[in-house]
């Protein structure tokens, strides 16, 4: 019997038993390698969801504060959003074809929220509002404020949910370089108008005829102003108690005082010599105007402006103050806030930091943003000087003015030659010195205009600049055989004058050309540049004489112009009475003009001058605004005629018709 019992297990038993300890040993391994996982996931949580976060493949409350509720509540439709937001967009299109905008915003808003996300969403929003629904307004104010609600939905809502999504840095940037900065919109100047009367009511007047220096200086103040408006209220005890004396006078937010401060406290002294004063003693404008004007307090009341300032760019404009800064001190030069390409110059740069590196950016989008640098800075160089006569009730009835401004030639020239190093530095027909193959011809096209702008603009640091310029593309740019293109065999002068000239094929283009040199002349006089208005009048001459060079045709005198006296009255006369030029422009003009020029015209003018002059609120007096000039009575009997007809409104001959 024991003998029976201590015999071997059969084969199949001891088999089954070796199976189950290894079963059991797989099953513990896996718990153990499950356990292991499980540990892992939890410690590897963290670092996930942050690169979630930096990836932007989700909304990060954290970044933004709190949520806001709705979008919290649409982010728990988890997937019947796909059927909200396909049955919004077709609701949504329909409402803004019958015309019922204000339904159709609504529902983008929606759209947006549904997937906050989803960068194309705010994109096509913006788009809509800005351009297709902004033009089917019949007012100018109305066309403005969709174009608004196109840059606000981008900027407060589409950025701030997305902030590495460069396609939205990109439609902001187009938005602003093209609607308000360019020229394609009926009421392009109605946006520059407002829009450059908002961000002066924020920044405030800018320095005039200052060093660039002192024009960083001016904007630092703003860069380092206390960014805690609350704490340095507690902070600063004459700061807390000048606060008091404004909110004494009802002045007890940033929108508010800065508006008045925009109103009242402006740089232009001569203003007073012209306006009588009206106010009530005792009115509440006064009494706020002795709060800020008070010179005793000026150093206080400046420092808590830059503190308002601030706070509005920050939270309002959602802009990057440091970033600003280095644009200007160490990239891009001396901004005029005022102009909306140094906003699209902004948006742009500061969506390609952001963006920069990003595994989820569009490549395309990338490089268009980048591009916006060089449109931005190559309108400034044609219209980045902005003369602004803000009027803040009507920023609509504001006078605005854009003329050149050589100071960012440099800087775009710098940022071809970068950037194009940056891209093409690899390729073997890359040329150092050059901005390289792709960027080659914008870089020779815009060289053409800078060379124009500086021989005309005149200085001699302007002309060696130029002629710099000049030899340069003398030496990169040849003829297709590799030989100097003839244009650059002559000096910088024939090739500046000589271009215009070469246009001058019948009388009406000619009459144009000079009529906008005189132009330009007259609205040099009116900001105060009379040397660029004096090379602008030899201009004029110069086009004039070249076209009454040439008598092979029209012997019996049908092609002759006017002197070029009479040219310049007529147009004297016209810039004047001009409803587009501001009446504070026409006083200027008027006193820079020679006693010639006043003589010819103010006889004829006069009747205008009083009329101008008394609808002014309060009235001006005339015979102070446009004095009468010195020796009219002898001008009486000299009693210039005017030479024929005004010969620029007719067709005339041409000046190679045989």
């Amino acid at each position: 019997m024991t003998q029976a019992l201590q015999s071997k297990l059969p084969e199949h038993l001891i088999a089954r038993r070796a199976a189950q300890r290894r079963e059991w040993g797989v099953q513990v391994t896996c718990g153990i390698i499950a356990l292991l996982s499980f540990v892992g996931a939890g410690v590897l949580i963290g670092p996930v969801n942050q690169i979630r976060k930096d990836r932007q493949l989700l909304v990060d409350p954290d970044s933004l504060g709190t949520l806001p509720p709705d979008i919290a509540l649409l982010g728990k439709l988890g997937t019947f959003r796909a059927l909200a937001i396909d049955w919004a967009s077709i609701r949504a299109e329909r409402l803004k074809e019958e015309g019922k905008t204000y339904e159709a915003h609504q529902l983008h808003l929606t759209i947006c929220r549904l997937a906050p996300r989803f960068a194309n969403v705010w994109q096509n929003a913006a788009w809509n509002m800005a351009y297709n629904i902004s033009v089917m307004q019949y007012s100018p104010e109305e066309r403005w404020q969709w174009v608004q609600n196109g840059i606000k939905i981008l900027r407060d809502e589409g950025i701030q949910y997305n902030p590495r999504a460069v396609t939205l840095y990109k439609e902001l940037a187009w938005i602003l370089w093209h609607k308000i900065g360019d020229y394609l919109d009926d009421e392009h100047l109605n946006y520059k108008k407002a829009f450059g009367v908002e961000m002066e009511r924020v920044f405030g007047p800018p320095p005039v005829g200052v060093s660039d220096k002192e024009y960083f200086d001016w904007f630092r103040q703003i860069v380092d102003a206390p960014r805690n408006l609350d704490d340095f209220l507690d902070s600063d005890a004459d700061v807390a108690q000048y606060w008091s004396r404004l909110d004494g006078v009802d002045l007890d937010t940033a929108d508010e005082i800065l508006d008045f401060v925009a109103r009242h406290l402006r740089p232009e002294q001569r203003i007073e010599s012209l306006i009588e004063d009206s106010t009530e003693p005792d009115s509440l404008d006064v009494r706020r105007l002795e709060v800020v004007s008070d010179t005793g307090s000026a150093v206080t009341r400046d420092r808590l402006l830059a503190a308002l300032r601030s706070k509005v760019l920050r939270e309002r404009y959602k802009m990057d103050l440091d970033w600003m800064l280095d644009l200007m001190e160490k990239q891009y030069g001396p901004l005029d806030w005022r102009n909306a390409f140094s906003h699209a110059l902004y948006w742009s740069s500061w969506g390609d930091k952001q963006a920069r590196g990003h595994a989820a950016s569009n490549e395309n989008d990338a490089m268009n943003t980048a591009r916006f640098v060089f449109f931005s800075l190559q309108s400034m160089i044609s219209r980045g000087k902005i003369v602004l006569w803000p009027n803040f009730d009507e920023p609509l009835e504001s006078y605005i003015a854009m003329t050149p401004d050589t100071r960012f030639i440099p800087y775009l020239r710098d940022t071809y030659l970068r950037l194009g190093k940056d891209q093409f530095g690899d390729r073997p027909d890359f040329r150092e010195g050059t901005p390289g193959p792709n960027f080659m011809t914008g870089f020779i096209t815009n060289m053409h205009a800078w060379i124009e702008l500086l021989y005309l603009e005149g200085g001699e640091r302007n002309v060696e600049k130029a002629e710099n310029f000049y030899a340069w593309l003398r030496d990169n740019n040849p003829h297709p055989d590799g030989s100097t293109q003839q244009r650059y065999l002559g000096t910088v002068e024939q090739f500046v004058i000589g271009s215009t000239p070469d246009q001058l094929f019948t009388y009406k283009v000619s009459a144009g050309i000079i009529r906008s040199f005189l132009q330009r002349a007259l609205k040099q006089l009116s900001i105060g540049q009379r040397d660029a208005a004096e090379r602008s009048l030899q201009r004029a001459k110069t086009c004039r004489e070249t076209w009454m060079a040439d008598t092979r045709v029209d012997f019996n005198d049908r092609r002759k112009m006017q002197e070029f006296p009479i040219l310049f009255r007529d147009q004297v006369e016209l810039y004047l009475q001009s409803p587009e030029i501001a009446p504070l422009f026409k006083v200027t003009l008027w006193k820079a003009l020679p006693d010639r020029q006043q003589q010819d015209v103010y006889d004829r003018l006069h009747p205008y001058f009083v009329r101008l002059c008394s609808q002014q609120k309060p009235p001006w007096s005339a015979a102070r605004a446009f004095k009468e000039p010195p020796g009219m009575e002898q001008a009486r009997q000299r009693n210039v005629e005017y030479i024929g007809e005004r010969r620029e409104e007719r067709e005339g001959g041409s000046k190679h018709k045989k």
